[in-house]
């Protein structure tokens, strides 16, 4: 099969969870002996075309253009024409968009005149500009299924007035009325829609029909690892309890949060370590909100650190304030022996179960705070909680099985279908 995966960014010029797991499927697809062809947009200030090819895999990362002025849509028809030149150049027999925010609206239906498409659903991106339906301001409330039907998006007009710069109310209430239609295009006109968890299926399904297309693919582990890092250790309370957040550093990602819950423990009870990029000026916060705490603060990572950092920690902290669709975060962090504590953890408990992940309340340090320090009381807790961390988490690699049957129709998966 001729397979044509797009995404929005690729590696190396992002390194987020969507690009991960879009660059392990074409990599498990090509093993299968599937050729595949890996098509992507650019950062802004990135204008140069990338091709590549590895054997049956076919890299090509194509450049912004300047010239394309902004569109409050964030329609590019130019990039449009050169992506679907390129896919009707390489005549796949399937289509799959990982997400197109810097691509173009209307990119599943366009797509579709060249090869069946499919769409794979992450976050909340074509109902929400934020992404995420997690409005910055508490007086916010996201519209629900009867608001989008009816069309009245008067709260994320609100919600999004900030960035709408100097558009008038009316024309952003316009402007998201529009985006909507485009969104409900997309899903009309894919072939198929995959969606990483039955947690995020239910939640996209609450808002907005898939028209019996809706499957779900679980990711798998994009990282391998190499097990050369001894395997971490117990917590007996006699030295400090080691805490790994990995993944992006971020007020959204709740670090800011964890650190503030950190703080008021006693000094030298706890030790952080954190691995990945931060958002400018977060680290400097992070060090003023815990002065007296023990922090190691890391930048990007590769499988081998965060395989080093997991051997020395005890517990995995991922405190997001964010609704996660999967959390690739968690299963890295079993995958290496660690229990995990975090927020928004729906999707990770229905894979693993509410013994492995433990939830607690996003957006509460004195939560986090009050959870800790029963641990340190008494660290058998936590012991109870790491014996029943799973051996196996699946590969990625493996998924990409599924995904082939599910390209091509055969019926896998019928079993986890929506409406």
């Amino acid at each position: 099969m001729r397979v044509a995966i797009v995404a929005s960014l690729l590696p190396p010029d992002a390194e987020g969870g969507t690009e991960r797991v879009t660059l392990t499927q074409a990599l498990g697809l090509r093993a299968l002996g599937h050729e595949v062809l890996l098509l992507g947009g650019r950062p802004a200030d990135r204008t140069q075309t990338v091709r590549d090819q590895d054997g049956r895999l076919i890299t090509v990362r194509l450049g912004s253009d300047p010239a394309e002025a902004p569109d409050p849509l964030g329609q590019r028809p130019a990039t449009l024409q050169r992506l679907l030149a390129e896919l009707r150049a390489f005549r796949p027999e399937r289509i799959l968009v990982q997400n197109w925010w810097n691509l173009h609206p209307d990119l599943v239906a366009r797509c579709s005149s060249v090869a069946p498409t499919a769409l794979a659903l992450h976050d909340f991106h074509g109902l929400c500009p934020r992404s995420f339906r997690t409005p910055p301001e508490a007086d916010h409330a996201c519209p629900g299924a009867a608001q989008y039907r009816a069309r009245d998006l008067s709260a994320c007009a609100r919600c999004v007035a900030p960035l709408a710069g100097s558009l008038s109310s009316s024309r952003v209430h316009a402007l998201l009325e529009q985006r909507l239609g485009l969104f409900e295009r997309q899903l009309a006109a894919a072939s198929l829609v995959l969606v990483p968890s039955r947690t995020h299926l239910v939640r996209i399904t609450d808002l907005v029909p898939l028209h019996g297309k809706g499957r779900i693919l679980e990711p798998g582990l994009c990282h391998e690892f190499s097990g050369a890092a001894p395997a971490p250790r117990p917590w007996d309370g006699r030295r400090a309890l080691r805490i790994l957040h990995h993944g992006r550093r971020s007020e959204a990602k709740g670090t800011l949060d964890l650190v503030r819950a950190l703080a008021d423990l006693p000094p030298g009870a706890v030790e952080l370590v954190a691995l990945g990029g931060a958002d400018e000026g977060l680290d400097e916060r992070l060090r003023a909100a815990a002065p007296r705490l023990s922090m190691e603060l890391h930048g990007a990572y590769d499988a081998e650190a965060l395989e080093r950092a997991a051997s020395g920690a005890h517990l995995a902290a991922l405190p997001s304030r964010l609704p996660e669709s999967y959390s690739l975060a968690v299963d890295e962090a079993l995958a290496l022996g660690l229990p995990v504590w975090a927020c928004s953890a729906d999707a990770a408990r229905e894979r693993h179960g509410a013994e492995v992940v433990r939830e607690l309340p996003r957006s509460d340090p004195r939560a986090w705070t009050l959870a800790l320090a029963e641990v340190l009381d008494d660290p058998r807790r936590l012991e109870a909680q790491r014996a029943a961390v799973p051996e196996d988490i699946p590969l990625a690699g493996a998924q990409a099985v599924h995904l082939a049957r599910l390209l091509l129709g055969d019926g896998a998966g019928r079993d986890r279908c929506a409406s």
